[in-house]
């Protein structure tokens, strides 16, 4: 009796305590939401338009300048009734002919839209054209100039009648010094640049420091040398103590042009070292910080000079600007990844990513809700003391019920989904799929394939490699629960998504989600793990069953990998019909093996000094009619076959130099095709040197064309082929030189005595202010003791210049196509 008695003395006091918390906490509440509404802002009037000028920008509505030079313009432009128009140079992408073209389009339209009152003109290029054609185009106009980075060109100007506007200075040298006390201890600078005109400009600060800094290594990256997969290989391959300046590189050696978004994409997934960037553009994309300009605030400061001048101040006593104030921009995250000091950077610092504080985020409300709280407390505490022993006893009750309801739905969950990543197993989402959906539904079948995962097992371990599945499944979790989507491991490094109610498209909102995910860095620790992933897709046609949509996935799929990986295939009606054509050409290939249906045409190699025949290149071909090698090559090696093609042709050759011998002819060195997929034919050396004893042929006279990748690979299998081969005395040739890695640099340590420069650098670099490229790679040839052979000549004008080079050997339609045996051996240039 005395316990009750103490209960419920301690439930009356909880519930007086209880109430005026209660009453004090919705005052607060109160009183925060009546101070947080905000007052409604008068309506104004919008200003009438009294002016109308041109914006010339240099570059692209693309452009990563672009949208902040708008947004300060408009700043400036709209509250005073200035409205303007924008045409686009594409400086960066046309070259002169773009301009020229450019300079016909905006005469035609000056001519007949006499409205401009006054010109701005944004970068370098925009300034040029506008000093170029001022008389002609824009007579006594008032042109106010933002965004340049040439400080001579800018300073000139100025001194021009009705000309006038800002120089963009540069913070390289200030992003340098913050980059240096940052990373005291990195001594490699790697500035990457393009040639235009702020890439120039950069380049040129950067090098003017190397004198201050001669404890540190200057690097060079000049984007428009490369290719973007070569690239992408130099990012990858920088020392571990260097520093990357990120400056404006936007094109690549191809001419093509490539987005702010897409560049830095490229750089931050490649680059494993710190990334500093002296322009706006890339923050919280991971690049670490910098200093920069403001673009938006210049190009608000020129829309108020231009104003000025409108409404009659003289443009001659408006003052030249050469210094725009700078702004200093890093990336929290990437300060407490490198264990940064914050302390050195400067104290108007714009942090990105940084953390919102408990204390910002809930400070305002705290005292109301801990008031709230408070009496929730009390009310809780009375109420529990009531029940307490009431409840002790069902609580066990239940508690034995919910182990037993808790184990048996472990046991339906390990049936249904991988034990790994929780998602469902193959079988699970199969039934789902064949149960769910009919012909009839609209739907879409995703499956996904880790690329080189294989590798990521090999080198990190298999539980890492789980590790890194787990990460990926929660990042496309994330789609998948927002989309509706279901998603399974279809195997080891498989997963199978269906996305109801859409039929996905290459550019679609789905396969761009899933490609940020599948493309965004991985952390591992202090270092990020960059993947790719192969996908093929099959989409509902109200014909085919569900069962058969994995299995056309799964197909476009295996073709988006030979396509080159890290892409998507969607299934479609080419598809079904290569895969039916694959089926007769597989057919006409078992056929060919079985009944001698191959035979070889022989290309005359010409001597680029006598124009005789120094040598043929053997190609293969199909005596079944229609059938070409750009058909059966590709079914062979997909089939494992390419093996035997490989013998045959071999043979073949080699009993064709035994009849031209024995018919008393003249004979050359014939080359024959190696694919890298004759690796697993470990027996094909013994067979060439069996072959040669068989019909005496001396070894000098068949030679092996390799093509350049295989030896990069650099294998030990690949390598103790090389040794065999040249113990044999053949010689080993590089084909397709130039249409990959293409460096220079291994050329020293393989073994390879002639390079075969491909065809499409001839078509690119054989042309005036260009070829000599192609003449300083023979020279270089002959420097490493090589022999070069020049493919795909097809005028005289070539030769003639290629002769001039000092080429050893002509190939091409100019001499010859690949002719039969008979025709090849008598061969004569005219």
């Amino acid at each position: 009796m005395k316990k009750r008695e103490t209960y419920t003395l301690l439930r009356n006091i909880t519930l007086i305590l209880s109430v005026p918390s209660l009453i004090f906490a919705a005052v607060l509440f109160l009183r925060f939401i009546v101070l947080g509404i905000e007052k409604p802002k008068a309506v104004q009037a919008p200003v009438e338009v009294s002016h109308r000028v041109l914006f010339i920008s240099s570059y692209n509505p693309l452009y990563f300048t672009y949208e902040s030079q708008v947004r300060g313009l408009e700043k400036s432009l709209y509250p005073r009734g200035i409205e303007y128009d924008v045409v686009y140079m594409y400086a960066d992408e046309r070259g002169q002919a773009g301009i020229d073209m450019f300079y016909n389009f905006l005469k035609a339209k000056l001519k007949d839209q006499k409205k401009y009152e006054a010109i701005l003109l944004g970068d370098d290029d925009a300034l040029k054209f506008a000093i170029d054609h001022q008389n002609e185009m824009f007579p006594k106009m008032p042109m106010v100039y933002f965004g340049i980075n040439d400080y001579e060109l800018a300073r000139k100007a100025s001194e021009r009648p009705n000309m006038i506007g800002f120089y963009e200075n540069d913070y390289l040298e200030e992003t340098i010094n913050l980059a240096m006390q940052l990373f005291p201890k990195r001594k490699t600078l790697v500035a990457l640049h393009d040639q235009s005109s702020a890439g120039l400009s950069d380049i040129e600060i950067f090098w003017s420091l190397r004198e201050k800094y001669k404890e540190y290594a200057f690097v060079d990256l000049d984007a428009t040398l490369f290719s973007q997969n070569d690239l992408i290989l130099l990012l990858e391959s920088l020392p571990n103590d260097s520093i990357l300046f990120y400056m404006t590189c936007y094109s690549d050696k191809s001419r093509n042009v490539y987005s702010m978004l897409s560049r830095t994409s490229t750089v931050v997934r490649s680059a494993s070292v710190p990334i500093f960037r002296n322009y706006v553009g890339g923050e919280g994309m991971g690049i670490l910080g910098g200093v920069h300009i403001d673009v938006e605030e210049q190009c608000e400061k020129a829309g108020e000079i231009l104003a000025e001048i409108l409404n009659g101040s003289k443009i001659e006593s408006i003052p030249f600007v050469e210094q725009i104030p700078s702004r200093t921009t890093f990336d929290y995250n990437l300060m407490k990844h490198y264990n940064l000091d914050f302390s050195i950077l400067p104290s108007d610092t714009v942090l990105y990513n940084r953390p919102v504080t408990f204390w910002e985020q809930y400070g305002k409300f705290l005292p109301a809700v801990g008031m709230l709280i408070l009496a929730m407390l009390l009310f809780l505490i009375s109420s529990n003391i009531s029940r307490k022993i009431a409840t002790e006893l069902a609580r066990s009750l239940q508690e034995s019920r919910n182990r037993l309801i808790q184990r048996e739905e472990e046991l339906q969950h390990q049936a249904k989904y991988d034990e790994v990543l929780d998602i469902y197993n193959r079988r699970t989402i199969t039934e789902w799929l064949h149960n769910t959906m009919g012909k009839g539904d609209v739907y879409s079948v995703i499956i996904i394939d880790i690329d080189n995962f294989k590798m990521l097992n090999e080198n990190y371990g298999h539980s890492l490699a789980d590790s890194i599945l787990q990460y990926l499944v929660a990042m496309i979790r994330g789609l998948a629960e927002d989309g509706g989507w279901k998603l399974a491991r279809f195997g080891g490094d498989e997963f199978l998504i269906v996305i109801p109610n859409e039929r996905i498209s290459m550019d679609c909102e789905s396969i761009k989600a899933l490609f940020d995910v599948l493309r965004s860095p991985i952390p591992l620790g202090d270092e990020t793990l960059a993947i790719t992933a192969s996908m093929g897709a099959s989409c509902s046609d109200e014909i085919t069953a569900p069962d058969q949509h994995i299995i056309n996935a799964e197909g476009a799929m295996y073709e988006a990998k030979v396509r080159g990986k890290n892409g998507l295939v969607i299934y479609d009606d080419d598809m079904k019909k290569k895969a039916q054509e694959e089926i007769v050409i597989k057919e006409k290939l078992q056929h060919a093996f079985d009944n001698d249906g191959f035979f070889m045409l022989y290309q005359p190699q010409i001597d680029s000094q006598t124009k005789k025949v120094s040598g043929y290149e053997a190609l293969v071909r199909m005596k079944e009619p229609g059938i070409y090698p750009g058909q059966f090559i590709p079914v062979a090696e997909r089939s494992g076959w390419i093996w035997r093609i490989g013998r045959i042709t071999t043979e073949l050759v080699i009993k064709q130099l035994a009849a031209w011998r024995d018919g008393g002819k003249e004979l050359h060195p014939v080359s024959v095709n190696y694919s890298s997929n004759q690796l697993n034919d470990h027996g094909y050396v013994g067979f060439v040197e069996d072959l040669l004893k068989k019909y005496d042929i001396p070894p000098y006279l068949l030679e092996i064309e390799i093509t350049e990748g295989l030896f990069l690979e650099k294998s030990a299998l690949a390598d103790e082929i090389f040794r065999r081969f040249k113990d044999l005395g053949i010689r080993l040739l590089m084909d397709d030189f130039g249409t990959g890695y293409s460096s220079l640099g291994y050329l020293t340590y393989i073994p390879v005595d002639v390079i075969k420069l491909d065809k499409s650098l001839v078509d690119t670099y054989l042309v005036d202010g260009k070829d000599s490229f192609i003449k300083n790679i023979i020279h270089l040839m002959h420097d490493l003791d090589k022999e070069m052979i020049i493919e795909g000549v097809e005028e005289e004008w070539q030769f003639n210049r290629l002769r001039e080079f000092g080429a050893d050997t002509i190939q091409g339609y100019f001499f010859s196509k690949p002719i039969p045996a008979d025709e090849a051996i008598v061969f004569q240039t005219k």
